[in-house]
């Protein structure tokens, strides 16, 4: 094949890519296989870091450090022209040479500009062309070394701009002449250094920002290329930012237009101004990581599917304000528009966003943050008459604002796309301060506080690629259900991230100390190192973290008995947390706290879920809401709520005496450490009350009466050791009761009772008739009569007792937050 019918191929290397001896290498290695089938225009940055060294070396601050900034531009290039020097040979001499003329122009340069004191726009462009000049001197004399015969293309013959010496504007036309020959003479391989160009006259100017970009798609333009490919640090155009959304994905192809949009709103691997000169040709862009040059990266081109979900990617856009222009003497006016937006241009401010009310009452536009004074001062001039006369309200400036975009060329073809965008936006409390939307519908766009913006695009991203969600814990309680819970999340952590799902630990605390991580607490050894890692306990520390954060989805998990801590629910909510509480505190409490948590979490759209405060890991609590909210009324409930009771008197009923029994059921570890905490009944009586405020009582905690399993003539007080010494006491009084009961064929059971006479727990008769004889052993049972359950109840029973139940219920109403956000 000649080499006139090659394909020719542009291939632009970043400054990360040519960042040192072994990345040349590996520049020159992909040049190399890529001559295999096509003609090469190689064009390269500077060595990364090595242009904001030179302009750094003008700046008036840095100036007394000229001397040491110039020795460490010529010792980067030193260095990996020593590391390269066994394979340049002979070609290391001259190319030290010219590394010294490089050096000596720049301290030439950098002197003038200290005599001066002052940088000129040009000589600024010639100091920040060295970096280009001198990668690509190394880049030659390697090329060289590999017998490849490289073709040096001076930017200043071959990229013709004039204007701003900084922001250059370059004629299509003359470059394209220029290249002309090229296309048909014998060369295989050339070598253009990026980023700048010259003028008429020969004089050097910038591309600007993107500039080697730009260098690479106008020599593609030129050239009639087959391809031009843009090689960076990163595997193409990514669905969102991939630092800020970890889920986000390298795109395998997007069009010229989606590119244009993702590149103008902040997705920085492509500028916009380098699609321009290709995409009128129809020459596909391909995005590749230098790094990993076998993966395919992003292929841009003219004609491409649309995406099935609609949006392509999601872009972001920092460090934006907005204008917004109100009048009650605007509507109907011509000309307002024009004049707000010439103003801006007399000025050379770009305008980012525009939008208007249909009413004509007022018009906002974003532009970036250094422009926005400057905007206000040009419109408050253009309509100075209409301020005075009080035709023009006010001109206002908002700042600390980011622009999210959704982009893709398919959402006209998907109904609900918007829908979806600011569903999304909702979710995570992100308010919209503007919306844009093109008629072409291929970006929508929402201006939001710069501080919500990560989150929002992170939240948006999962909505729209169904990628893993993150459900962050703030977990107080670190006793037995704490640290069951904490071992369930632990060993279920894959089988939750192969659904989407990654739960994350991020604050974790007992009652003197306390652990907070970012990213999440490594539970391998969690109780370890909260003892030797942690910080002193502070709730307003960890609601302060949390409100810092603002994470997607979070939630408050309570396995505290801690009454001080319930006393703050509405602090918690108010900080923006779902609430999960295995603490019974809260719901038995006084019933206007009861009915403010309900308010407080309802104004602030977060879930209050409580599951396991009646029957632990038993489907209580969500049955009774069931019952209720279709229309069902409880007529009658009893119900065993205490496996430590339903444990001690299945004993005492198989014979053991009542002292043995209490024994056992604290060693088994069915009661708390002081087994009265459970023999006084006022744990049942707390889920009683909660249970009937559920059904729609509204009482309090003292509207329960309440009997003790213990008799109320046995001295029940001292410590631990002392009642459990006098417990025998009462063996003879419960042997003889339940001796009498068993005669009858009835046996003892602790049971809470709502009837039509009033909420009640104590000791109860059953028969082998009634529904919850049979129940013991640490079962609980809970017996419905209702409208639609009679004349037999419905009866809910199971094991509800044990650490590892009650935590599995608690996690149980955590993973519930993850499918629905409604407040119950």
């Amino acid at each position: 094949m000649s080499n006139q019918t090659q394909s020719i191929r542009v291939m632009k290397f970043g400054g990360t890519s040519v960042g040192d001896a072994k990345r040349m290498r590996s520049v020159v290695d992909l040049v190399e296989g890529a001559l295999v089938s096509d003609r090469v225009c190689l064009v390269a940055s500077a060595m990364a870091g090595v242009t904001n060294l030179l302009v750094k070396a003008v700046d008036p601050g840095s100036r007394q450090e000229n001397e040491h900034l110039l020795e460490k531009f010529r010792d980067i290039h030193e260095a990996a022209i020593a590391e390269l020097q066994g394979e340049l040979g002979e070609h290391a001499p001259p190319l030290r040479e010219e590394l010294a003329d490089l050096v000596a122009e720049c301290d030439r340069l950098l002197k003038g500009v200290s005599l001066l004191d002052e940088c000129s726009p040009s000589i600024l462009a010639q100091v920040s062309s060295l970096g280009e000049r001198a990668s690509c001197a190394i880049l030659l004399a390697l090329l060289k070394a590999r017998r490849l015969d490289p073709h040096y293309l001076d930017p200043r013959e071959f990229i013709i701009a004039n204007g701003d010496p900084i922001q250059a504007r370059p004629h299509l036309d003359e470059i394209r002449a220029q290249f002309q020959p090229l296309r048909t003479n014998g060369k295989r391989l050339w070598l253009l250094p990026g980023f700048f160009g010259g003028d008429p006259q020969g004089k050097i100017v910038s591309l600007g920002r993107g500039g080697s970009d730009y260098s690479a798609a106008l020599a593609a333009q030129a050239l009639d290329a087959d391809l031009l490919e843009i090689w960076t640090d990163v595997e193409g155009i990514f669905s969102a930012d991939p630092r800020v959304v970890p889920d986000a994905f390298s795109i395998p192809e997007v069009s010229f237009d989606e590119a244009m949009e993702l590149a103008h709103f902040g997705a920085k691997v492509l500028h916009p101004k380098t699609i321009t000169p290709v995409r009128g040709l129809g020459i596909p862009i391909r995005v590749c990581n230098s790094f990993k040059p076998e993966h395919p990266g992003t292929l841009v081109k003219k004609d491409v599917a649309t995406p099935a979900r609609g949006p392509r990617g999601i872009s972001f856009l920092k460090d934006v304000v907005l204008v917004n222009v109100t009048g009650s003497g605007m509507p109907g006016v011509p000309g307002i528009a024009a004049r707000v937006f010439s103003a801006l241009a007399r000025r050379d401010i770009s305008v980012m966003l525009i939008t208007q009310s249909s009413s004509e009452v007022s018009i906002c536009f974003c532009v970036k943050s250094p422009d926005g004074p400057r905007a206000v001062e040009a419109l408050q001039e253009a309509f100075r008459a209409e301020l005075a006369a009080g035709l023009v309200d006010r001109i206002e400036l908002t700042e600390g604002l980011a622009i999210l975009s959704i982009v893709g060329d398919g959402m006209h073809l998907k109904v609900g796309v918007a829908g979806t965008f600011f569903d999304a936006l909702a979710d995570v409390d992100c308010n919209v301060v503007a919306i844009a939307q093109g008629s072409s519908e291929r970006i929508i766009s929402a201006v939001v506080k710069e501080t919500d913006g990560e989150r929002a695009m992170a939240h948006v991203h999962h909505r729209f690629f169904d990628t893993c969600e993150v459900l962050e814990i703030v977990l107080f309680g670190a006793g037995n259900v704490g640290g069951c819970l904490l071992g369930q999340i632990q060993r279920q952590q894959p089988r939750f991230l192969e659904s989407g799902l990654e739960v994350r630990v991020v604050a974790l605390a007992d009652d003197k100390r306390m652990r907070l991580e970012n990213r999440g607490i490594d539970l391998t050894h969690w109780r370890e190192d909260l003892a030797t890692m942690g910080e002193a306990t502070n709730l307003d520390r960890v609601l302060a973290f949390m409100r810092s954060r603002r994470p997607t989805l979070p939630v408050f998990v309570d396995c505290t008995s801690s009454a001080e801590l319930t006393a703050r629910y509405p602090e918690i909510f108010d900080a923006g947390l779902h609430l999960v509480v295995a603490n019974k505190k809260a719901n038995s409490s006084n019933l206007a706290f009861y009915q403010e948590l309900r308010k407080r979490a309802a104004r602030h759209a977060r879930r209050f879920l409580y599951e396991t405060n009646v029957g632990a890991g038993l489907p209580v609590i969500d049955t009774v809401k069931n019952l209720v909210k279709t229309g069902d009324h409880v007529l009658r409930f009893e119900g065993i709520l205490s496996g430590s009771m339903s444990f001690i008197l299945g004993l005492l009923g198989d014979g053991s005496a009542l002292s043995e029994s209490v024994r056992a059921a604290k060693e088994r570890g069915f009661t708390e450490p002081d087994p009265r905490d459970d023999l006084n009944g006022m744990d049942v009586a707390r889920k009683l009350l909660i249970l009937a405020r559920e059904i729609g009582l509204e009482l309090e905690l003292s509207d329960v009466a309440v009997e003790g399993l213990l008799p109320a003539h046995f001295d029940a007080s001292g410590d631990i050791e002392g009642f459990m010494a006098r417990l025998p006491q009462l063996d003879k009084e419960f042997k003889e009761r339940v001796e009498t009961l068993r005669a009858k064929g009835q046996v003892l059971r602790y049971i809470g009772s709502i009837t039509p006479e009033g909420c009640r727990v104590g000791l109860q008769a059953v028969g082998y008739e009634h529904p919850l004889h049979v129940i013991k052993g640490g079962e609980n049972a809970l017996s419905f009569l209702t409208e639609r359950y009679q004349p037999h109840p419905m009866v809910i029973r199971g094991y509800g007792a044990g650490g590892e139940v009650t935590a599995a219920g608690v996690l149980s109403d955590v993973l519930r937050l993850v499918s629905t956000r409604a407040v119950s």
